[in-house]
């Protein structure tokens, strides 16, 4: 297929299907498939030269912008000026609510204009008639002509393609794919190809076979290259560095348009930087070069300038176009072009880009000869040098040290000039090179010009993702009055919309947003705002007034230039924004006479210096001293926000050069002041906020908001580096005692050097490095990490009975004499020692407990109500905490007893309304008092096998706010705890809790979501909790049904990661009431317990247990046993079951009574 057969619409398909995809290998993909299967007839040139647009230079210019291309759409679809579709396309701009999602793309809004008015079908519109539509819009030179070719192509199109038409028209695809790609994807050798012709169609005529590769051809007369560019570095001592050990030239940067003169015979041509021929300049420069070179072909590689005769220097930039002009008309002026050449690549008939730069200095010497202020030449020996007037700097030097380089850029900045491009003797001239061999170095890249605070007054519509939002700002000087201390008037100064970030620019703009109108015709501009209604000038909206704005600290390049575009005297050369000044009022910007007088002190620069510094508060001219009775000005700046005075601080060394440091706390004995001065004084610089340009963020310890904030960002570093950098007075290696936070991205960045606690795997340590090193090893995964393994490896199983505990040990045993005191604290220093040699952990307050023992002998010690009340308020939701066990002590001695720790369900003191509680709390954020324990006796008939259990038990109303659904029916007790439910049966099994059968069955798999559970006596309610709540739904209501009351409250819970397990008793087994649990939990005398027997079915064993804490009590203390409190069992004894034979004996358990009175008796 060639492409007249080849139809647009698979273009588009292949740039819409290149829009979606997010690799750039599927980018290149497509651009592969489209040339291997669609383009079968090699004809490549006519489908490349619309995928890359930028490149062809096989058509000329179409005049068309956004603005001049929305007219003639206009005109072409025939719609009225006033339209509401003609002035959405030429406010493309624009934002608001009629302007759409896509404002600020042109082509994504037209597409909209035009999908009401094309149908949706394809025009069949193949790729060479698109070609020739486009060669035809390109020769029309009135918008007449252009309108006809853009109304023939709609009738072709439908809206889509024709979204991609525009595109092509403004030759920006936006497709995310680099012209490197696109050239690698093409042909190996492609690339390489076009740097050295710069000719799309001869690049793709050549390499039509992707498996021939192409002997490197090289440059030839008449024939646009590429340039070789310079890299940017920030410094002259970085750039030294790139360049080490080389023979190093260094030059002054000019100012003004890169252009190669290729000279065959008289045939001479002016290519730019975009390899743009520019014969306006044969008028004022044809004679000169015929002149003055000596051969008949070669290329040379230089800067078009503007010299002015009445000064004897270089123009400023910017009149080029002007003085090429007056040139062609024949007018007279004092002002001429001059070419600068400091390269020569072509002599004769032989390309010399091979050579050396010192051998094509020496050429350039012998080809051209200088004329001054026409024709210059720029080396380090002839040329400029030697027309220089004496006590000016040199043009171009041969740099030994970087001393050498730093004073020369010192010169260039006084001198007004761009920069300085250093240079390596010893390279080639590389077409398209920026690989380092040029570094160049300019005033604005070290941040040399003044601050100037000066007043937003407009804004300006972005366009792509800033689209219908304003991304740039019109910028003001205050005009003061002497008859008031504000201002009234001000005048346009700059544009500027550069500096901020995505965040920094939408809070400014949300800020601002209120006070915006729109300049719309015909309404006039605010009277308190002097402008030139130059087109570049003019902004989308006006700030309403300018006591409603804010203030810009700006920064530019040190040049300043005159301004005809604005209404100040004076502009600025590539303004950026600095930071935003809320602290700053309106009044207090710069004022116009304020910058006039900075600029002509400063020779037309705009540079810090000791008498100009001082810029960052320009409110008026130098203000008088505070009178004796007046109140001096109290700043409105947050005292943590405001500046360090640093005027009188000199810098004495370089070792914090390009570093900016943010001090998030220092210490006590030290100021922030202190530290921003010792930085300074050391080469550095410090910022009062936490932005993108830190480098380096300081702290003394892990604590406060600040410190949270900086560990999303970077490293954090200990103040001590600072300070043994400055004592040692070098750069100082961050060694682990350095580190307060090691950031993630440093953790992969350095991963082959460093490990995950700052430690440097090649260097050595010293005892300072290794507390830091273990100081960083903290965080609950490793010691849930070590808990697993001494678990895991533990030799002894009953040395970790309790690994994982936390227990806090709750004291209220009420002593009645000496002898009380004695034995509790013996009892509770027993129990203590228990939980740490069977792996536990004792701790001293609830914030970090798993356990709270309470270590009681009376009943009304164990009641949660005086439990809770005992313990402060800013500590009773701790209580509230489902991971916190609220137990009797007699959980610890039968978890000894048994030789395994048992649950905790069966000792629990919470009451079962108090996770309840705790999930209303965290619904409503608010601190609900305990819920009284329902003590109403229920009584609990014998559970039958096979027969539905039948209860009778009032149904609770949810009157809670917030409840948007009726509450679950519930047929059992909440399950106090976090215990989580059994997955299988193996779980089961190697469950540690003894009162717990192995008979259940699994109901449901961990799939399904809904259980039901109905109560049981003996079995335990698992509940499964999801993201830390616990989500009910009803079910049911109370029913009764011939005087037996029915289930009146199910619970349903949503638990689809687990099966609940539900435990059958056999006939005979003994079964313990809810009365008698009561009676059992409150009394404490007595514990009963269900203890596994062997086999199933068999009956089980009802052991009778005695608390072996109060039975020492008893004996010691006899008038204990005058209390009315019930010792026996609630079971009868002659309704207790036999003891099983076949079962293990029960262990016998401890006696203290002699030990306690063998210790006494020491006493």
């Amino acid at each position: 297929m060639t492409d007249e057969t080849v139809r647009f619409g698979v273009l588009c398909s292949m740039f819409e299907a290149m829009v979606r995809d997010r690799s750039a290998a599927k980018k290149r993909k497509r651009f592969r498939t489209l040339l291997d299967r669609v383009y079968t007839g090699r004809d490549y040139f006519s489908a490349v030269r619309l995928i890359l647009p930028a490149l062809d230079r096989e058509r000329c210019s179409y005049g068309l912008k956004e603005s001049a291309l929305a007219a003639a759409l206009v005109d072409a679809l025939g719609l009225a000026k006033d339209s509401p579709d003609a002035l959405r396309l030429v406010n493309w701009r624009k934002g608001g609510a009629r302007s759409g999602a896509n404002a600020g793309n042109f082509a994504l809004v037209a597409a909209e204009v035009l999908q009401r008015r094309q149908g949706m079908a394809s025009g069949g519109l193949t790729i060479k008639e698109l070609n020739d539509a486009l060669d035809q819009l390109a020769s029309k030179e009135n918008r007449e002509g252009k309108t006809a070719v853009l109304s023939g192509l709609i009738k072709k199109t439908n809206a889509l393609e024709m979204k991609w038409i525009l595109m092509i028209i403004l030759k920006d695809l936006k497709l995310g794919i680099s012209e490197k790609s696109i050239f690698h994807e093409f042909h190996a050798d492609a690339e390489d190809l076009f740097n050295v012709t710069c000719d799309l169609k001869l690049v793709c005529e050549k390499l039509k076979d992707r498996s021939q590769r192409h002997k490197r051809q090289d440059i030839e007369v008449g024939k646009a290259v590429r340039p070789q560019l310079a890299l940017r570095v920030t410094d002259a001592a970085t750039a030294w560095r790139k360049l080490h050990g080389r023979h190093v030239v260094v030059e002054c940067k000019f100012d003004g348009d890169r252009i190669q003169i290729h000279k065959n015979g008289e045939e001479i041509h002016f290519f730019s930087r975009n390899f743009l021929d520019h014969p306006e300049y044969k008028h004022g420069m044809l004679n000169v070069i015929l002149q003055n070179i000596t051969v008949e072909r070669c290329i040379l590689d230089g800067e078009m300038l503007v010299w002015d005769t009445s000064t004897q220097r270089f123009a400023e930039f910017g009149s080029n176009q002007e003085i090429a002009k007056a040139a062609r008309e024949g007018l007279e002026s004092d002002r001429q072009l001059c070419y600068v050449a400091f390269d020569i690549l072509y002599v004769g008939d032989t390309s010399v880009i091979h050579q050396s730069l010192t051998e094509r200095h020496d050429l350039l010497r012998k080809v051209v000869k200088p004329l001054k202020g026409r024709l210059e030449i720029l080396t380090p020996n002839g040329g400029l040098n030697d027309r220089r007037l004496q006590g000016e700097p040199c043009w171009s030097i041969v740099a030994y040290t970087v001393e050498d380089v730093e004073r020369f850029f010192k010169e260039t900045i006084e001198n007004r000039d761009e920069g300085i491009v250093l240079k390596d003797l010893g390279s080639k001239w590389e077409p398209g090179d920026r690989s380092g061999k040029w570094l160049k170095l300019k005033p604005d890249y070290i941040h040399a010009g003044a601050d100037l605070d000066v007043l937003i007054i407009g804004g300006y519509f972005g366009s792509g993702r800033r689209g219908g939002e304003v991304a740039q700002f019109l910028m003001g000087l205050a005009v003061h009055s002497d008859s008031t201390s504000c201002p009234k008037r001000f005048v346009s100064f700059c544009r500027v919309g550069t500096g901020l970030s995505d965040e920094e620019l939408d809070t400014l703009i949300t800020k601002l947003k209120p006070y915006f109108r729109k300049n719309e015709y015909p309404k006039k501009v605010p009277s308190f705002y002097e402008v030139t209604n130059n087109s570049k000038e003019r902004p989308d909206v006006w700030i309403d007034s300018p006591d409603k704005s804010v203030i810009l600290s700006i920064t530019s390049d040190i040049r300043t230039i005159k301004s005809e575009v604005f209404a100040a005297p004076y502009s600025l050369r590539f303004p950026r924004i600095h930071r935003v000044r809320y602290d700053k009022p309106w009044h207090e910007c710069l004022d116009v006479q304020s910058f006039v007088d900075l600029v002509h002190s400063s020779n037309g620069n705009t540079q810090r210096g000791t008498d100009h510094g001082g810029l960052q508060n320009h409110g008026s001219k130098h203000v008088k001293s505070t009178k004796k009775g007046e109140k001096k000005n109290v700043s409105i700046v947050p005292a943590h926000l405001i500046h360090t005075d640093i005027s009188g601080v000199k810098e004495e060394t370089l070792i914090f050069a390009n570093m900016m440091f943010y001090f998030i706390n220092v210490p006590p004995s030290s100021s922030v002041d202190y530290f921003h001065k010792i930085v300074v004084e050391n080469g550095g610089t410090f910022s009062m906020n936490l932005n993108d340009s830190v480098t380096h963020c300081i702290a003394a310890e892990r604590k406060g908001i600040k410190y949270q904030a900086a560990m999303r960002h970077r490293d954090i570093i200990h103040y001590s580096w600072v300070l043994d950098c400055c004592k040692q007075k070098r750069l100082l290696l961050f060694h682990p005692k350095y580190y307060l936070f090691l950031a993630d991205s440093s953790k992969r960045k350095f991963q082959e050097e460093i490990d995950t606690f700052s430690d440097y795997y090649y260097c050595d340590i010293d005892i300072a490095d290794i507390k830091q090193v273990f100081s960083n090893m903290h965080g609950p995964e490793y010691a849930n990490n070590i808990d697993y393994y001494k678990k895991k490896y533990c030799p002894v199983e009953a040395l970790c009975l309790f690994q994982g505990c936390c227990v806090y040990f709750y004291k209220s045993m009420s002593v009645i004499n000496t002898c009380d005191e004695v034995i509790s604290e013996l009892a509770l220093r027993r129990m203590r020692l228990e939980i740490t040699m069977h792996g536990g952990e004792v701790c001293s307050g609830l914030q970090c407990a798993t356990h709270l023992i309470v270590c009681s002998t009376t009943k009304e010690a164990n009641n949660f109500d005086e439990i809770y009340k005992s313990f402060p308020s800013s500590q009773r939701h701790l209580l509230h905490d489902r991971r916190l066990h609220v137990v009797m002590h007699q959980w610890l001695e039968d978890s000894l007893e048994t030789g395994k720790k048992l649950h905790e369900d069966s000792y629990n003191l919470k009451p079962d309304t108090l996770e309840e509680i705790k999930i209303d709390e965290s619904r409503h954020n608010l601190v609900s008092p305990v819920t009284t324990i329902n003590t109403e006796k229920q009584s609990v008939s014998r559970l039958i096998i096979g027969e539905k259990r039948k209860r009778d038990r009032p149904t609770h109303a949810d009157t809670r706010k917030g409840r948007t659904g009726p509450r679950h029916k519930r047929t059992m007790r909440a399950r106090i705890g976090n215990r989580l439910a059994k997955i299988d049966a193996d779980e089961a099994e190697n469950s540690d809790s003894s009162d717990e059968t192995s008979m259940g069955k699994t109901l449901k798999s961990r799939e399904e979501s809904e259980i039901d559970i109905t109560e049981s006596v003996g079995v335990k309610n698992q509940e499964s909790f999801s993201d830390g709540s616990c989500q009910r739904e009803a079910l049911g209501s109370r029913k009764e049904s011939q005087g037996d009351m029915e289930e009146s409250e199910d619970i349903k819970y949503q638990a689809p990661h687990f099966s609940i397990q539900v435990a059958e008793y056999p006939q005979g087994s003994q079964i313990v009431t809810p009365e008698d649990r009561t009676n059992e939990r409150f009394d404490n005398v007595q514990t009963l317990n269900f203890t596994e027997t062997g086999n199933k079915g068999t009956g089980e064993k009802l052991e009778q247990m005695v608390d072996p804490l109060r039975a020492i009590l008893l004996d010691m203390i006899p008038s204990l046993s005058q209390n009315n409190v019930e010792t026996g069992s609630s079971i009868p004894d002659g309704k207790k079951a036999q003891p099983d034979p076949h079962t293990n004996p029960v262990k016998k358990k401890v006696s203290y009574k002699d030990v306690a009175g063998q210790l006494l008796k020491d006493g």
